[in-house]
């Protein structure tokens, strides 16, 4: 069990991490997080998505 909940954290930490330093370098991997996980990501904390939206050249409102 305590394997399974590390995983799921790794898994979370790594969903993140690629949100914010591989996705705003990619354009269609860019599109997607910010279409569908920024939405949720931004309910944690706004700065998870800041780089994307800065590469994209939009600002959330």
């Amino acid at each position: 069990m305590r394997n399974l909940l590390l995983l799921v954290i790794l898994v979370v930490a790594g969903f993140v991490l690629v949100g914010m330093y591989v996705a705003p370098t990619q354009p269609s991997l860019r599109t997607w997080y910010l279409q569908n996980a920024c939405v949720h990501l931004d309910k944690v904390s706004p700065q998870i998505c800041a780089p994307m939206r800065e590469a994209e050249g939009t600002q959330r409102t």
